[in-house]
């Protein structure tokens, strides 16, 4: 097997101990504000980056729109194991997702879910046609129990190896009483094997992915672009794997953080064409929809999960302009 990580330039972010930031992040839950002409001209631009595209219209309503954003629910259906691309395969939660890429060497996961659906993520791993026994890494977007509490199950069981980056892993290894509250609950701890950063590509056989450091729901959060295949085409696919639903239990600061993380993540996306959108809490970006298509498509027809690299990038966009009216209408109280 032919695993190698390699470094590239790139921009340097610096993240201090975990423990302490995470707790910084997270203050006494916010009171909704009102809105001000700060507020609001965010919400403005947001809705003009949407225009009338359906797609784009999808974020800007659950997160602009007072009272429609909201939590994944940990207790939602299980998703009906689907093949998003020839080389990606949607399994886990519906709103708690977890991608299982494939490749030379075996299969990657990107997060690994809840504890208590661990075994039920192998069973849509086989009913999929993957051999779980053929997961060798686990790369996590961020150190919450919802996205590594199964990674420990695929570790005991199949020798997986589970990545994450260091302030994430101190997270995750936080004492107990502290701790198990700022990695979102309990779940069993998976050993460390490997430490992800930005600057080093994570190589797996034929496929390379590129993590992107992006602060701000935890203080290890990444994205990871990679590359896609569909009938002999190539796509570059992005996972922004920290995102944040809610923002009434993070500290302003927290939040100015997190779009400073989407500008930075935007400026290797749109240097990198991402075109495919993937998320692990799939409930503002049509996913839903989209899985429909999917499944119900017909030679020929085009793929929904592919949506462009312009409008990728307007769909973060409209998300950062959403949170900075929320950082507008607390600094303007």
């Amino acid at each position: 097997m032919n695993i190698r990580v390699t470094r590239q330039v790139s921009i340097l972010i610096v993240l201090f101990s975990a423990g302490t930031i995470a707790a910084a992040q997270r203050g006494t839950p916010q009171a909704n504000r009102p809105d001000n002409p700060q507020s609001l001209a965010h919400i403005d631009a947001a809705k003009k980056i949407a225009g009338d595209d359906a797609f784009l219209a999808n974020p800007y309503k659950f997160f602009c729109v007072a009272g429609n954003a909201r939590a994944q629910n940990n207790n939602a259906p299980d998703l009906e194991p689907t093949r998003l691309f020839d080389n990606v395969y949607a399994v886990g939660n519906s709103e708690t997702a977890v991608y299982a890429v494939t490749s030379s060497e075996g299969i990657l996961l990107l997060d690994a879910g809840f504890e208590n659906k661990a075994e039920a993520l192998a069973a849509q791993l086989q009913k999929a046609g993957l051999e779980p026994s053929r997961v060798k890494f686990i790369l996590l977007g961020h150190g919450h129990a919802d996205h590594f509490g199964g990674a420990k199950f695929f570790q005991d069981m199949y020798g997986t190896k589970i990545a994450a980056t260091a302030a994430d892993w101190d997270l995750i290894n936080a004492p107990a009483a502290a701790g198990a509250a700022q990695r979102g609950g309990g779940g069993a701890k998976p050993a460390k094997n490997v430490v992800l950063a930005e600057g080093q590509p994570f190589v797996f056989g034929d496929v390379t992915v590129t993590p992107i450091a992006i602060p701000g729901h935890t203080p290890g959060s990444l994205a990871f672009i990679f590359p896609v295949k569909e009938n002999g085409k190539t796509h570059m696919a992005g996972l922004f794997g920290g995102t944040v639903l809610t923002t009434g239990i993070l500290t302003t600061d927290a939040l100015k953080q997190y779009t400073q993380s989407i500008a930075h993540y935007l400026e290797t996306a749109r240097k990198m064409n991402v075109e495919v959108q993937l998320q692990n809490h799939p409930i503002f970006d049509g996913t839903p929809e989209r899985l429909a298509q999917i499944k119900t498509a017909k030679p020929g027809d085009a793929n929904p999960f592919v949506v462009g690299n312009d409008r990728y990038l307007k769909m973060w966009n409209i998300v950062s302009e959403c949170i900075q009216a929320e950082i507008a209408r607390r600094e303007g109280a």
